[in-house]
């Protein structure tokens, strides 16, 4: 048992989410979906007063929970309500994106095709996106003892998967610990466009 749990002390989601995202000053963010509201806030904080941080929900009332956790952290952002069809931004228009892994994975195909393929649109050409999926921690995490995941998920695979067929390159798992999923993708610098 003791080599398949280890006792390190956790770090909160929050904090491990921005590391992660690897947002900086000055960068164009947009999140698409709800997830941790507080991540959102606290990567439009690392954005700062220079850069810029939107996301797109299917509904206002998750845009309302975003905007709340901006206001508890003082940070500017900009919240739109895309439920079906084309999102109200500029072709590459941002630096980094952030997708709700666990959003993506309950939609529909053609929906996660459509998110995607808007996500791929609106980050300009070597931009980064992140998808950043939450699972159940369980009773180990929580006290502190980790336990190590030897293989990835399906949930993992199936992000990489549907972040392929909309035309990231590369796409590669970062990170399943801690509660978390990390699977990130590049749009192509050489992308003219998107759009499936």
């Amino acid at each position: 048992m003791a080599g398949i749990l280890r006792f390190r002390r956790a770090r909160g989601p929050v904090e491990l989410a921005v590391d992660m995202a690897g947002v900086r000053l000055g960068e164009r963010l947009i999140q698409a979906g709800v997830a941790n509201p507080r991540v959102f806030a606290a990567l439009a904080g690392k954005a700062g007063l220079t850069g810029r941080a939107c996301a797109v929900v299917d509904a206002a009332e998750a845009g309302a929970r975003l905007e709340a956790a901006a206001a508890r952290e003082g940070v500017l952002v900009e919240v739109s309500v895309a439920a079906h069809g084309r999102w109200p931004y500029e072709d590459a228009s941002f630096d980094v994106g952030v997708l709700d892994g666990n959003a993506l994975l309950r939609a529909g195909e053609g929906d996660r095709l459509d998110r995607l393929n808007d996500m791929r649109r609106v980050v300009r050409p070597g931009g980064r996106v992140i998808a950043v999926r939450s699972w159940p921690a369980g009773l180990a995490l929580r006290l502190g003892f980790i336990a190590e995941r030897r293989e990835p998920s399906g949930e993992a695979a199936a992000l990489r998967e549907a972040m392929e067929a909309a035309g990231f390159r590369p796409v590669r798992l970062l990170a399943e610990r801690e509660g978390l999923t990390f699977v990130e993708g590049f749009r192509p610098s050489d992308d003219a466009g998107a759009g499936g």
